[in-house]
């Protein structure tokens, strides 16, 4: 039986009233401006594939992969239809009736899953980047930094603090892990400063979250049960990173409700913050004699997978606006998508090219001198977009604000 028609699946894909309104937000549908590109489309098709109605076709399998999983369709349903879950279970169902095409299933089940195989592929990129066009498929991948020496290889636990308030343990993720070592350096202090003992197992894999939205949960299961064994013994689980937060606080709904994985999973999810959540809501940090980094006018973009996916929206703002020494500027169309979305910018080249040109001149009407972030791919893709728009904004992680020297 198709994942389509299992348990509860087919009476979701009936919830949907057509009304519209995940339209309405949809960055693709706005480039296309056609039914099938939006999720009350989506959802008929996936319906029609269900009742047999419709083969699974190229046609079918680009539109289906085409959905950015930004959850704005989600956020923006009245009668609470999850239309990014919906296109989860339908990718997750053409990996199960078609497999995965190369490019996809090698990086999915081989690289990401496995540490030494994820350093290499990201070292021999830093190596090859030097002789490869400034940008392939409207990706600058001339802007991307690769470590020469990512965060995990070289940490060296730092003295913990007296009497240590909480024991933290630090998720790294796989693109600060190689390409913002600085910044998870940054991540470590903070934390110490405010009295935690900081943990970081060295033997962390990826959260799952390319395979998971590509429809390869069974990937995403074996590093959630990876993962899950080597932060047992901690307080918190805390990332600087929106994606692999999103991911690990929804370990949970990849395990049969029943089963003993899963209440062991739910447990280790309700400790997992955001940078932001845990120095704002936990911690209180206070920010009255906190200076800076910068000086000028700063804005603010909203991960997709913070708004939405986490509902964070006034941790960072807070930060933000209770440092000392620079100027928030809110930006119009703050929490709309960037256009990376993982693997979308590669394979989507257009589309994410189009998406990014909006955030671009969102960012120029604010006039701000800094652009500040809490998720390496979208740090990577404005910092990129902006490049090739030749403006003269600097992209910053949330946290180097904090970490003044």
């Amino acid at each position: 039986m198709s994942i389509l028609k299992e348990g509860k699946n087919y009476e979701l894909l009936n919830t949907c009233n057509k009304c519209g309104f995940c339209v309405q937000g949809c960055s693709v549908y706005k480039e296309h401006f056609n039914e099938a590109y939006g999720t009350r489309g989506r959802i008929r098709l996936i319906k029609a594939v269900a009742n047999g109605e419709l083969e699974r076709t190229p046609l079918y399998e680009k539109i289906i992969n085409s959905c950015l999983m930004c959850e704005e369709c989600s956020k923006n349903c009245p009668s609470g239809v999850q239309g990014h879950l919906l296109v989860q279970m339908a990718r997750e169902d053409l990996v199960r009736e078609k497999g995965l095409p190369f490019v996809k299933k090698f990086p999915l089940e081989k690289v990401l899953p496995n540490n030494n195989l994820r350093k290499l592929s990201f070292h021999s990129f830093r190596l090859g980047k030097n002789i490869i066009p400034q940008t392939i498929k409207g990706i600058n991948i001339k802007s991307l930094n690769i470590e020469k020496v990512d965060f995990l290889s070289s940490y060296k636990p730092i003295q913990k603090p007296e009497n240590p308030n909480l024991k933290v343990g630090f998720f790294v993720g796989c693109m600060m892990n190689h390409t913002m070592a600085q910044v998870a350096n940054s991540i470590v202090g903070v934390l110490t400063k405010e009295g935690c003992e900081v943990v970081v197992p060295t033997e962390q894999r990826c959260c799952g979250t390319p395979a998971y939205v590509y429809g390869h949960s069974k990937v995403t299961r074996e590093s959630a049960l990876h993962n899950l064994d080597i932060f047992k013994d901690v307080d918190v689980v805390v990332t600087g990173c929106a994606s692999c937060g999103n991911m690990l606080k929804s370990y949970g709904k990849l395990f049969p409700e029943d089963s003993k994985e899963r209440e062991l999973i739910e447990g280790f999810s309700k400790k997992v913050r955001d940078i932001t959540q845990f120095l704002v809501d936990d911690l209180k940090i206070s920010l009255d004699n906190k200076q800076s980094s910068l000086k000028g006018k700063v804005t603010y973009h909203d991960p997709c997978h913070l708004v939405r996916g986490q509902n964070i929206t006034e941790q960072p703002r807070k930060i933000l606006q209770g440092l000392k020494g620079d100027e928030y500027v809110e930006m119009p169309g703050a929490s709309k998508c960037c256009g990376a979305s993982g693997m979308f910018q590669y394979f989507y080249p257009e589309e994410a090219t189009a998406i990014s040109n909006k955030k671009v001149e969102n960012i120029k009407k604010t006039n701000a001198d800094y652009v500040v972030t809490n998720c390496p791919a979208c740090y990577q893709r404005i910092k990129g977009s902006l490049e090739i728009n030749k403006m003269p904004q600097k992209v910053m992680h949330i946290i180097e604000l904090l970490d003044s020297k």
